[in-house]
C-alpha cells in the first residue's frame, strides 16, 4: 500500500531540505544488510530534535500513516526495511553525547551517534561503554537499543540491556514520556524501558539515551588458540565457561571463516578451528586468566596458543574477527548471504556448531560457523547463488532448521540480531501464548498500528 504523505505539512515541520520523495533516498532506506527483499517508503524525514519527532508522529497518527525508525541501517533480519511503505523517519541528525557525568559513570547521548564514535570519545575520560557489535563503526545507538544488540563482549560484560538506564521516548500519537531513572536500582513502578529495549521500533521512537557506563580496564591481553577439530575447539569453550574463568571475550571462527579472513585481511592464520580471546582486567589478573585459559585449550588438545600482547597485535586480531562477515561477503561477491543468529545454553553450543556443520552437509550449501562462543551466540552465513530458485529454497531450509534445533536445544532464535521480517515466524514457537500479551501491549502504546508495522509478530 502507497500513502499520499504531504511533503509540504512535513517540510512546515523540519524545513524542506530535511524531506524528500527523490527516488536515490527513497531506494536507501528500502533495505538493511539483511537479504530480505526491498521495499520501498513513500517519504524519508530527517528531525533534529524530539519536539520535530513528536511533530511528524502527531501528523502520521492523525493520517494512520506507518512511520519506521531508521538509525544505521546495519540490522541483519530486516528489522527496518519499510514493508508498508509510509515514513523513514532517519536519525542521522540526532547524533550528539548531551552529557557525560563521569561522577557517576553516566552518559545520556541521541539515537543516531555510532557506537565506535561514542567509545572514541568516552575513552579519552577513562570510559567505555562494552557491549561492541560487530558492526561498531556503523552501528548506532539508537539501533542498538531497538534491537538489544551485543556482542563479542557479552560473556563478561553483558548485553546493550545491562547498560541502559533512562529513555525519552515519542509515543506513536506525538506524546513525549520519559521512562527510568539515573539510579542504580529502582522498585518503583513497571519497567518501561526494558519494555522499549528491543522493540524494534513498534512501540515508539527513543530520541534520548542515559547508558551506564564502565572504567577502561587496567590491562588488556588476547590470544589465538588454534586446535584441529571443531569439538576441541567448542570443549574448550565450554571448560572456560563452567570453571568461571573470567575472560572479556571467546570467538569461535570455522576453518573456513579463518581462510576468508586470511584471504580478505591478509592475513596467515592457520585455517583450522580457532578461538580468539581477550582479557580484561588488573595486570596480574590478565596474566592468571590467560595461563589458565591456556591450560584449559591444552587440556582440549589445542595446537598452539598465543599471546598478543601490543595494541597493534591486538588490533589486527579483533579487526579480523570484526570483519569476518565482511570477509565472507566479499568472497562471495555477487551472491547472497543469509545471516543466522541463534544463542544455546553453552552446554549446548558445541552440538549446536556439529549440527550447522551437518546441515551444510545434507544441503551441500556453503555455510560459514562463527560467533560468540562464550554467550552461546552461533552466527552462521549460507552462501546462495542469485537468481537459482533451489538453492534459495535449499538455503531457506537450511536456516529453518538450524533455528528449529535451536529451539529444541532450549535456545532462543534471535541471539542479537532481532525478529525483524526474517525470524517472526518463529516467535510463537519459541513464547507462545506470551505472544498474545506481547501484541497486547503493542496495542496499548499503538492503537493505530503505526509503527514500523509488520515487524515481530507474523
Amino acid at each position: 500500500m502507497r500513502y499520499n504523505v504531504d511533503l509540504e505539512a512535513l517540510a512546515s515541520i523540519v524545513g524542506a531540505s530535511n524531506v524528500s520523495a527523490r527516488p536515490v533516498d527513497l531506494e536507501a532506506h528500502s533495505i538493511d544488510e539483511s537479504c530480505v527483499e526491498p521495499s520501498l517508503p513513500d517519504a524519508i524525514v530527517w528531525p533534529a530534535n524530539t519536539q520535530e519527532i513528536a511533530a511528524i508522529l502527531r501528523y502520521a497518527y492523525e493520517n494512520e500513516i506507518p512511520v519506521v525508525p531508521w538509525s544505521g541501517g546495519s540490522s541483519l533480519e530486516g528489522n527496518p526495511v519499510p514493508v508498508c511503505g509510509g515514513i523513514i523517519l532517519a536519525m542521522y541528525r540526532l547524533k550528539e553525547i548531551i552529557e557525560v557525568n563521569e561522577d557517576d559513570l553516566q552518559a545520556t547521548v541521541q539515537p543516531g551517534i555510532v557506537y565506535d564514535d561514542l567509545n572514541a570519545h568516552l575513552r579519552r575520560l577513562g570510559l567505555f561503554f562494552p557491549p561492541a557489535p560487530g558492526s561498531a563503526d556503523v552501528a548506532t545507538l539508537g539501533g542498538m537499543v531497538s534491537n538489544n544488540s551485543s556482542g563479542m563482549h557479552a560473556v563478561k560484560y553483558g548485553v546493550t540491556r545491562n547498560y541502559v538506564m533512562k529513555l525519552k521516548v515519542v509515543l506513536p500519537d506525538g506524546r513525549i514520556m520519559d521512562v527510568g531513572s539515573r539510579a542504580k536500582k529502582s522498585t518503583s513502578g513497571y519497567d518501561l524501558v526494558g519494555l522499549f529495549i528491543g522493540s524494534e521500533g513498534t512501540l515508539g521512537v527513543i530520541t534520548e539515551i542515559t547508558l551506564r557506563l564502565m572504567g577502561l580496564p587496567e590491562q588488556v591481553s588476547s590470544a589465538v588458540a588454534v586446535f584441529e577439530t571443531l569439538n576441541d575447539a567448542t570443549a574448550a569453550v565450554y571448560d572456560a565457561v563452567r570453571y568461571g574463568l573470567d575472560v572479556a571475550a571467546i570467538e569461535l571462527l570455522d576453518s573456513g571463516t579463518v581462510r576468508v579472513t586470511n584471504e580478505q585481511q591478509g592475513l596467515s592464520l592457520r585455517e583450522t578451528p580457532t578461538l580468539f580471546i581477550e582479557f580484561h582486567g588488573p595486570k596480574l589478573g590478565v596474566e592468571d586468566q590467560a595461563a589458565y585459559m591456556r591450560e584449559i585449550c591444552t587440556d582440549n588438545h589445542c595446537a598452539s596458543f598465543e599471546l598478543a600482547d601490543t595494541p597493534e597485535q591486538r588490533a589486527v586480531l579483533w579487526a579480523a574477527r570484526r570483519e569476518a562477515r565482511n570477509s565472507i561477503k566479499l568472497s562471495h561477491a555477487g551472491e547472497i548471504l543469509i545471516s543466522g543468529d541463534v544463542c544455546l545454553p553453552i552446554s549446548h553450543f558445541g552440538e549446536m556448531v556439529e549440527y550447522a556443520h551437518q546441515v551444510a552437509r545434507e544441503t551441500g550449501l556453503r555455510i560459514y560457523v562463527f560467533g560468540h562462543a562464550g554467550d552461546g551466540n552461533l552466527h552462521t552465513e549460507t552462501i546462495i547463488a542469485r537468481d537459482d530458485a533451489e538453492m534459495a529454497r535449499l538455503g531457506s531450509h537450511a536456516t529453518d532448521l538450524i533455528v528449529r534445533r535451536a529451539l529444541a536445544l532450549g535456545g532462543t532464535i534471535a541471539g542479537e540480531h532481532g525478529v525483524g521480517l526474517a525470524k517472526k515466524i518463529y516467535l510463537e514457537e519459541e513464547h507462545g501464548p506470551a505472544v498474545e500479551m506481547m501484541r497486547a501491549i503493542k496495542s496499548v502504546f499503538d492503537p493505530r498500528g503505526i509503527m514500523n508495522p509488520g515487524k515481530i509478530f507474523a
